[in-house]
């Protein structure tokens, strides 16, 4: 039975920066109930971004839902968003965030996600995610919480998962 959703559209959730729900107390609540929903014992999620101011608060709020519900974090930086679910994929995470309202106005910003495979998320996961908002977000124990993967760490098997055609132009700027 589908609900009303308050929150996705149809690519992800976006609006106005700093008004709901596009604000870092709302990010951080949709991180802990993505986690909760998708990948509950744990895993590893991929988290992108474009070129918007907004988008480092932003991967600072997910980054922070996401460890604290016991998801290991790698993030990304700047990285277009069909590369994000491309990376997703190839580094096998668990799920893929990207911050990016697209073609949208610079003041507005949206979050979309990746499945495993690289695929936006079933109109079902996402209804599931928007009733988990109605939860507190999960803190887990110290020695249950995620881990932040640095992102300098990552930038060559981000940069090695890219098609060879790409790899030239990344390699100065991942």
């Amino acid at each position: 039975m589908s609900v009303q959703r308050h929150y996705f559209g149809t690519d992800g959730i976006r609006g106005r920066v700093g008004t709901d729900p596009m604000t870092v107390d709302f990010a951080l609540r949709l991180a802990s109930a993505a986690a909760q929903v998708l990948i509950p014992q744990g895993g590893t999620v991929l988290i992108g971004k474009d070129t918007r101011v907004s988008g480092y608060l932003f991967e600072s709020a997910l980054e922070a839902g996401f460890v604290a519900a016991g998801v290991n974090v790698l993030l990304t930086g700047p990285l277009p968003t069909p590369a994000v679910a491309y990376v997703t994929r190839d580094l096998r995470c668990q799920l893929g965030v990207v911050i990016s309202a697209s073609h949208n106005l610079y003041e507005d910003n949206g979050i979309k996600f990746f499945d495993a495979d690289g695929l936006k998320l079933s109109d079902e996961l996402e209804e599931r995610i928007e009733r988990q908002l109605s939860v507190a977000p999960v803190t887990r124990a110290s020695r249950e919480l995620g881990r932040h993967g640095a992102r300098r760490a990552h930038r060559g098997a981000i940069r090695n998962s890219a098609p060879a055609y790409c790899r030239e132009a990344w390699t100065s700027r991942i």
